[in-house]
C-alpha cells in the first residue's frame, strides 16, 4: 500500500514536523520499514517510495502506526511524499470489506500545514 503525502500549498513544509498515523481494522495488521525503496502495490507496479525520510514512532500493537518526518528533512513545494507500508489479512473474513484511515496530524502553527480540513482520508479495503 502506497500513502502520498502532497504539499498543496507552494511552500515547503518545515524541517521534521509532518507527522501522520495509519489505522487499520482487526485482522489486517501493518508494517513500515524505514529502509525500503520502492514497493509492489497489488494490482499494480514497482512504485518508489521515500521510507528513508520517515521515522516510526513507539506504537502498540500493529493496527496503527505513526511515522515522523525525520528532523533533517521536508516535502518540497506542490511536491509528494510516497511511504510504502505493507499490510495483509489475516483474521479479517475473506470478502469482508473495511477502512484504512490516514490521518495527518493538526498542525497549530502552521508551519506545515495550513489546511486541517484535508488531514483525514480513509480508503476501503476487501479481504479478498
Amino acid at each position: 500500500m502506497v500513502v502520498n503525502i502532497f504539499e498543496g500549498a507552494g511552500i515547503p513544509t518545515s524541517m521534521g514536523n509532518v507527522q501522520l498515523t495509519l489505522r487499520a481494522p482487526v485482522g489486517y495488521p501493518l508494517s513500515f520499514d524505514n529502509k525500503l525503496t520502492s514497493i509492489n502495490v497489488s494490482g499494480g507496479s514497482m512504485t518508489n517510495v521515500n521510507n528513508s525520510q520517515w521515522s516510526l514512532l513507539p506504537t502498540t500493537g500493529n493496527r496503527q502506526l505513526t511515522l515522523q518526518l525525520n528532523t533533517d528533512q521536508f516535502v518540497n513545494a506542490n511536491a509528494t511524499s510516497s511511504l510504502g507500508f505493507t499490510i495483509t489479512r489475516t483474521s479479517a473474513n475473506a470478502g469482508s470489506a473495511s477502512n484504512v484511515t490516514v490521518n495527518v496530524a493538526d498542525d497549530a502553527s502552521k508551519s506545515y500545514d495550513g489546511n486541517p480540513a484535508n488531514n483525514v482520508y480513509a480508503r476501503i479495503i476487501s479481504g479478498l
